[in-house]
């Protein structure tokens, strides 16, 4: 039988692996929207008052950004949303939210 720091080891392997399949997936879509619609996509982790930078197009710099809150955790930050159709918003915001769920 497995004790209890085991278990919680193997969770805690299972959430980060998760997480880096969320940054990856996101820096492909980010990639493609960057080539497709010349925008800039970041995907942010909340903490607090404190915004920090896990996936995207990290190179590039753009001011204002807009922030749009997916949960308490994340958030998806470009000064370029008018640029990015619909459903490819649609396509970031659902990634990770299905990450989330």
């Amino acid at each position: 039988m497995k004790n209890c720091l085991s278990i919680t080891g193997e969770l805690r392997m299972a959430r980060e692996t998760s997480t880096s399949e969320l940054f990856e997936r996101f820096n492909v879509v980010a990639k493609e929207i960057k080539d497709e619609h010349n925008a800039h996509l970041w995907l942010i982790e909340v903490f607090g008052k404190r915004h920090s930078y896990v996936a995207g197009c990290k190179e590039d710099s753009f001011l204002p950004p807009e922030v749009i809150y997916i949960n308490k955790r994340f958030a998806v930050v470009s000064s370029d949303w008018d640029r990015i159709p619909l459903e490819k918003k649609e396509e970031v915001f659902s990634l990770v939210r299905d990450f989330c769920n």
